[in-house]
């Protein structure tokens, strides 16, 4: 961590959360990186270390995730290592669930951003719609061609949350980009 370091990781020992982002923000500001990541609280010496490589996966994870968060807390992104622990599970769902969207025409890419975006507002059309600068038409298309290419609706709550624990891996994973 130095000047000019994009990124940092802090470590620390028992203190209020609003306390570690008020000083995460402070160091941020006068070392000048543009990410630090807090690590949960642990007591002792130990705790501190054990709180600093939390704070160094956070950072990693955030990075991976493309995360927009300047100040990413580790407490926040614990369900991200659960979802890699068997990354053959998560190869397997990836590609049975969202292998299909290859085969479209502009490829896996277009697709899974639309899918990225549309988790990312909430499941909200018109939001997704408007961050993807499309119509709503559009993504409603985009929605139909989905589940016309993978045979499961991201409308549909019995869907939903198989597509996007699958989307989420796919940036965890770096597919298409890497072969699973």
């Amino acid at each position: 961590m130095g000047p000019n370091s994009p990124r940092s990781a802090v470590g620390w020992g028992p203190t209020a959360p609003t306390a570690q982002a008020a000083r995460a923000q402070r160091l941020q500001r006068g070392v000048g990186v543009r990410r630090v990541a807090i690590g949960r609280p642990q007591p002792g010496p130990g705790g501190v270390v054990q709180s600093y490589e939390e704070a160094l996966h956070a950072l990693d994870m955030a990075e991976r995730l493309g995360l927009d968060d300047p100040v990413p807390h580790a407490a926040d992104l614990f369900v991200y290592p659960v979802l890699t622990r068997d990354r053959q599970a998560m190869a397997g769902l990836v590609l049975g669930t969202l292998g299909p969207l290859t085969t479209d025409r502009g490829g896996a890419q277009p697709v899974l951003d639309t899918l990225t975006v549309r988790f990312d507002s909430g499941c909200v059309a018109a939001e997704a719609a408007r961050r993807l600068s499309l119509s709503v038409r559009a993504m409603t298309y985009r929605r139909e061609r989905i589940h016309q290419l993978t045979g499961a609706d991201p409308a549909d709550p019995a869907h939903r949350s198989m597509l996007q624990t699958a989307t989420i891996g796919t940036r965890l994973l770096d597919w298409p980009a890497k072969e699973l």
